[in-house]
């Protein structure tokens, strides 16, 4: 409990550090600290669940910060969450080449989803399409941030214990006499 506890606070600040940093730089240059914040839950964290109740809280979080449709961010967060945890099974996202290679992909599917979202759920007021440069900025800097998001996730995983991996029986390979 004081694990999640931890980790939700770590979200809550991460939100406010960029809630702080949107009011000081243009929109296309404000990265997703949330969205790297997730992709670090999806990497680090053991128990799916955990990892899906923080990812909506913080998705809960910028939707009540950012002012946009309630529910928007946190479906799109807990996709998020889902994306990284299937692609940590499919491909090493462990070094920070490929860790950057699919947050930019992730966050350019973001605003493009999170458009949609917008677009469908206003139908006479469709927001237009934000040009594709603004993608590939964010795109960029959730690829220059990724890496030390997730690792600082990671770290606070492993300072604060693995109390959820604790059950798990460890297996050890028998040794043979030489």
């Amino acid at each position: 409990m004081k694990r999640a506890l931890a980790l939700a606070g770590l979200a809550f600040v991460a939100l406010v550090v960029q809630t702080g940093v949107a009011r000081v730089v243009p929109v296309p240059w404000c990265p997703d600290i949330g969205l790297l914040v997730v992709v670090g839950f999806g990497l680090a964290l053991r128990r799916a669940a955990t990892g899906l109740l923080l990812s909506a809280l913080v998705g809960y979080l910028s939707d009540l910060l950012s002012g946009s449709l309630l529910g928007q961010h946190m479906l799109l967060r807990m996709v998020g969450f889902g994306a990284a945890r299937i692609g940590s099974r499919r491909f090493n996202l462990r070094g920070p080449v490929p860790l950057a290679i699919f947050s930019a992909g992730l966050s350019a599917a973001n605003g493009l989803a999170t458009w949609a979202l917008a677009a469908f759920f206003a139908p006479g007021q469709a927001p237009p399409l934000p040009p594709a440069a603004e993608f590939a900025v964010q795109a960029a800097l959730a690829a220059l941030l990724a890496p030390f998001v997730v690792a600082g996730v990671a770290k606070l995983c492993q300072a604060l214990g693995d109390e959820e991996g604790a059950r798990l029986m460890r297996l050890e390979p028998r040794k043979f006499p030489a």
